[in-house]
């Protein structure tokens, strides 16, 4: 019997090791497991804790709680909107949610000034609202919170028409087309600047339309000056702004009047620090020609290396003009224009005096 405990206390000894041994591993994985439960489980006194789960993005989470990618990055420190990792615990706060009322996923070629303006918002106020730093760096599939935007209320049944926005409209000329004024015409679709309307937005023009009829021998008004765009154009597309090294992009344009807002011309074309050369060979009458340029930023027009315009600066949308003496037949037309940074747009006509 003694015997047999000499010879065995060694395994005896050996498997109360090893049990030590275990318990001194196991016991202190326990211990740190627990926080991190506890953790997922109590709300902080203004939020609550989220564990990331497969799959999940910051804008997904972000509309899941009602608040904004912009809100999640500051209550967590967060650098990046696009590094999360699974099982992240992050800290839902109330941050600016409040305010966001629609969120909007981004398309392919859209603009932060044009969903702004679709909204009815302000540029500035959607980028604020989404930490947004460079107009131009947004992406398609990014969720955007629109700040205090809510549907306008529908127009009314009667006492109105519709009118979809072309190349060339102003709000002036709208108003006088449908016999109503300008402000009348703001108040009806709530916009904040008389200046700056969209191609393709639709307004609804208060007060209705009814052609006056004609009187008994009304009086003949002359045509206004025929204004032509010309072309096609041949344009070639440069991402600096003095339309130097090889082009980015050569098209047709059929004409020269593009409001491009925050965007760019195309995928291939920066959205800021461009510049763009049109050529065109256009009959014209014997007569003396005024060609008129709006543009942000710089423009010159030519016609047969002549400049006739001369405005390369920087500057917001800008009108000017020149006029040429020209005889009948075909004469070339170049435009150059640049983008500096910001808004751009650019738009070249001519009519006979």
């Amino acid at each position: 019997m003694g015997t047999f405990f000499r010879r065995s206390s060694p395994y005896r000894l050996l498997s109360i090791f090893v049990l030590a041994a275990l318990l001194i591993v196991v016991l202190p994985v326990a211990a740190l497991a627990a926080p991190a439960q506890r953790v997922d489980s109590a709300p902080l006194a203004h939020g609550t804790w989220y564990t990331v789960q497969p799959g999940d993005t910051l804008s997904q989470i972000a509309l899941r709680y009602g608040t904004t990618v912009s809100a999640l990055m500051t209550a967590n420190g967060l650098a990046n909107a696009n590094h999360i990792y699974t099982g992240q615990q992050l800290k839902i706060s109330g941050g600016d949610g409040g305010n966001c009322v629609a969120y909007h996923t981004v398309t392919y070629g859209q603009t932060l000034s044009g969903i702004a303006a679709w909204y009815g918002i302000s540029a500035h106020s959607l980028a604020h609202a989404n930490n947004i730093t460079n107009y131009n760096h947004i992406y398609s599939g990014q969720s955007l919170c629109v700040p205090g935007w809510s549907a306008p209320p529908p127009p009314p049944s009667s006492g109105g028409v519709w009118h979809w926005v072309t190349y060339g409209d102003t709000l002036s000329n709208i108003a006088w087309r449908y016999g109503t004024t300008v402000w009348a015409i703001m108040s009806a679709n709530n916009l904040t600047s008389a200046n700056r309307i969209l191609v393709g937005t639709k307004l609804w023009i208060p007060g209705g339309y009814t052609p006056p009829p004609p009187g008994p021998n009304p009086t003949p008004t002359p045509p206004s000056p025929s204004v032509t765009t010309g072309g096609p154009w041949t344009a070639l597309y440069y991402n600096n702004k003095d339309l130097s090294s090889t082009p980015v992009d050569t098209r047709v344009d059929p004409k020269i009047n593009f409001d491009w807002g925050m965007g760019s011309p195309s995928g291939a074309v920066n959205s800021d620090g461009f510049s763009v050369l049109w050529t065109s060979i256009n009959s014209f009458e014997a007569a003396t020609y005024k060609f008129t340029s709006t543009s942000d930023d710089g423009v010159r027009v030519y016609v047969d290396g002549t400049l006739v315009i001369d405005d390369w600066n920087v500057h917001p949308a800008t009108e000017k003009s020149g006029e040429i003496a020209l005889s009948a037949g075909n004469h070339t037309v170049q435009v150059r224009y640049f983008e500096d940074a910001g808004v751009a747009s650019v738009y070249v006509r001519w009519a006979k005096k």
